[in-house]
């Protein structure tokens, strides 16, 4: 056969598709996958209602559980006695301290609290101890593994309510949700009720025990600070006593003796000042020759005052006398006398004054030097006084301060006591919401389970068929054929039904020649008639399988007398010379054949022999041969099929199968068409992609593939294709197709 006659190898009625490179099966179609799911539906149907029987099983036997929720509100801090915030109210509760309230309200010690209070270790729902062993308990307490009477452990009780409580902040806003859950309805909603009292009753317990401490501290620095009063106030007095810091008038004695010393040393330096005035004048007087008696002293001075009057009147005296008196009368020498003695008397009476001035300007001098001194001391002692008042002030402020902290420490004690005494029952948290008794479990839902389980029973449904057919072994369409082989889809046997009477796949053929099984025969004859190699059409067929099991041997049967019923002469050759089943599909005995015709034991005369049941001939497998692969590819039998095709219309080969043994690949090289018969919905795909590929290698002509043992019924949901004229007969026992 030259190159050309190869590539125009087998048209099959040009049905070929291209084939994959690498000889894999091709992608599955999702509408193969949708049709494969409709084909299924009644696993579909199964599923989903053993689904939904569970559901509902569950629904009649599960526990009703009730959920209900109590919502607390957190207020802003109140201010607490400790703080001295009585005048401020309390910054609002940031996310850290609603988050710090939650772990408080999910504590095991207020957790230990409720259960004490409610008296939950008494409920067997709490309280596993009290609950009825199951059967592994009852059979761990008949072999003494575990107590009779198990002791009731509270941090057990604790785990059971905590983990039956979710505590959570509501979103956006300062409100802590409670939810608890229980098969009571009635506890289900008391439980988280309760829950939220002993928080408040806590909150105000701890409030008041902040408050009681601090008040007794307050009362306590109080104490203290009255000791502290009274010292430093003592401290004051004693000081003031020991360095003379005696107030009068709002000053000390010694600052109200510094002033009335610089003020007499004052006047002293203005009198003395005068004084020497005085006594210049009187000595510019006497040093310049004017007479004294006009110094101001002098006619200021009584009794020269009185002494002048007598001089005056004494010299008016003697001014008269003059008149009639001579100079030498006793009367006038006499009153000469007294105005001359007048006259010393007031020249001694004027020193005398001046001497007073002298003496007033000594003292006067005198005075202020002795001012001076005292000013001196006094203003020494002043500094020295003035250091003392430093440290007095130093201790006046401390007294002062702790005055000050005493009152206020004390005002604040009283307003805060009251306060305390007014918010003794208020907490930092409220009750907006409690939980009410409900009247429908939230678990299960009927309506929602139903739903939910009707939506998942769907989904399993879909999804356990879907990898059904994803994992499916075999093919079912000849689309999936020719897209994942690329070989060309040659048609379909129908699984047969067991008759009475019958038992072979050929003798339906013969007793129903109008059938399904025969009209899918005639269809493959159909395309066997349409091939073509090169000019001439195709006369040596070859019928072989992946896998034994498959109908090759029925098929060839099959084909042989739908030939030769056909006017076509016809030979069915058995080259299975391992396992030969010709005469047995035949319905014939074994006899002599193709091996001995091989061995040259036979000649054609002996071995070639009409089937009982059509115009065919047949040619049987013989006896078996040591190296049967080796004897089909000699040279005996290319000489065999040339001499049958010389005789014969149409030469039916069948084969072992292409796994089991290579007579197969050598005997497809020999014939001009090969169809490969693969079981519907069986036979794996990868074992029929490698049978392709190891026929592909043995010979370049392309192989048709025939579906057989078709289950007529689930065929019709893979595809809308019509493979039956004829009602389907009533469901038979099935037989096994060589």
């Amino acid at each position: 056969m030259t190159d050309t006659q190869m590539n125009q190898a087998v048209t099959f009625g040009d049905r070929r598709r291209a084939a994959p490179g690498d000889g894999a099966i091709g992608d599955i179609s999702p509408w193969d996958i949708l049709r494969g799911i409709w084909a299924r539906k009644e696993i579909v149907v199964l599923v989903f209602a053993g689904f939904m029987t569970l559901v509902l099983l569950w629904l009649a036997t599960a526990t009703p559980i009730y959920t209900v929720e109590t919502r607390i509100m957190l207020s802003p801090r109140a201010g607490e006695i400790s703080t001295f915030d009585t005048d401020l109210q309390g910054p609002l509760p940031d996310s850290e301290t609603v988050q710090s309230e939650i772990q408080v309200m999910t504590s095991r010690l207020l957790a230990a609290r409720l259960i004490e209070d409610m008296g939950l270790a008494a409920n067997p729902e709490f309280n596993p101890a009290l609950r009825s062993p199951d059967f592994f308990g009852r059979l761990a307490i008949a072999f003494g593994l575990r107590d009779r009477d198990p002791v009731t452990d509270i941090d057990e009780i604790v785990d059971q309510v905590l983990g039956r409580l979710k505590v959570f902040q509501k979103s956006g806003s300062r409100v802590i949700a409670l939810v608890f859950t229980s098969v009571d309805p009635r506890m289900a909603a008391a439980i988280p009720n309760r829950l939220a009292e002993l928080y408040i009753a806590q909150q105000i317990e701890q409030r008041t025990g902040v408050n009681n401490e601090a008040t007794r501290w307050l009362a306590q620095q109080i104490d203290e600070l009255r000791v502290k009063v009274q010292e430093s106030e003592a401290a004051v007095e004693t000081y003031r006593t020991e360095s003379g810091l005696f107030l009068t008038n709002g000053s000390t004695v010694p600052q109200q003796q510094l002033t009335e010393l610089n003020s007499q040393l004052s006047v002293a330096e203005a009198d003395r000042a005068a004084a020497q005035a005085k006594l210049s004048n009187a000595r510019n007087l006497i040093a310049n020759g004017n007479a004294v008696n006009s110094a101001a002293e002098v006619l200021q001075s009584p009794l020269i005052q009185n002494l002048r009057q007598q001089e005056v009147a004494l010299r008016a005296q003697i001014a008269q006398m003059a008149e009639t008196l001579l100079p030498t009368h006793p009367r006038m020498m006499e009153s000469l006398a007294n105005l001359e003695d007048l006259e010393t008397q007031i020249e001694k009476e004027v020193y005398k004054v001046i001497d007073a001035l002298e003496n007033e300007a000594r003292v006067a001098n005198a005075r202020v030097t002795a001012l001076r001194g005292n000013l001196d001391r006094a203003q020494r002692r002043t500094a020295q006084l003035n250091q003392d008042e430093v440290k007095l002030r130093a201790l006046q402020r401390d007294a002062e301060t702790n005055r000050g902290l005493l009152e206020s420490f004390l005002r604040r004690y009283e307003e805060a006591k009251a306060r305390a005494e007014a918010d003794a029952q208020a907490a930092n948290a409220r009750i907006v919401s409690r939980a009410q008794q409900p009247t429908t479990p939230t678990s299960p839902r009927a309506g929602a389970a139903l739903t939910l389980g009707a939506a998942a029973g769907l989904t399993l449904a879909f999804l356990v068929v879907f990898l059904i057919e994803v994992f499916a072994r075999g093919f079912r369409i000849g689309e999936q054929i020719e897209r994942a082989t690329g070989m060309p889809f040659l048609g379909l046997t129908p699984e047969l039904e067991r008759r009475a009477g019958t038992h072979l796949p050929a003798a339906d053929v013969l007793r129903d020649p109008h059938g399904l099984y025969a009209e899918a025969i005639r269809a493959l004859q159909g395309n066997v008639l349409m091939a073509r190699i090169g000019e001439r059409r195709a006369r040596t067929v070859l019928v072989t399988s992946s896998v034994a099991g498959e109908g090759k041997t029925s098929t060839a049967a099959s084909l042989a007398r739908v030939f030769a019923l056909g006017g076509h002469s016809t030979i069915v050759v058995d080259a299975d010379m391992r396992a030969p089943a010709l005469h047995t599909a035949l319905g014939a005995a074994p006899q002599p054949g193709l091996s001995e015709l091989l061995t040259g034991r036979a000649a054609f005369q002996h071995v070639l022999r009409k089937e009982p049941g059509s115009p065919a001939h047949v040619l049987q497998a013989g006896a078996p041969l040591a190296n049967p692969t080796a004897a089909l590819a000699s040279p005996q039998m290319l000489w065999v099929l040339s001499a049958l095709q010389q005789t014969y219309d149409y030469v039916i080969i069948d084969s072992p199968a292409a796994m089991a043994a290579a007579d197969a690949q050598v005997l497809t090289r020999l014939a001009d068409v090969t169809v490969l018969v693969v079981r519907w919905s069986s036979t794996g795909r990868h074992v029929v992609a490698r049978v392709l590929k190891m026929l592909s290698a043995a010979s370049s002509r392309r192989v048709g593939i025939l579906l057989t043992r078709v289950d007529v019924r689930r065929y019709r949901r893979y595809t809308d294709t019509v493979i039956e004229e004829y009602p389907v007969r009533a469901p038979r026992r099935r037989f096994a197709m060589r």
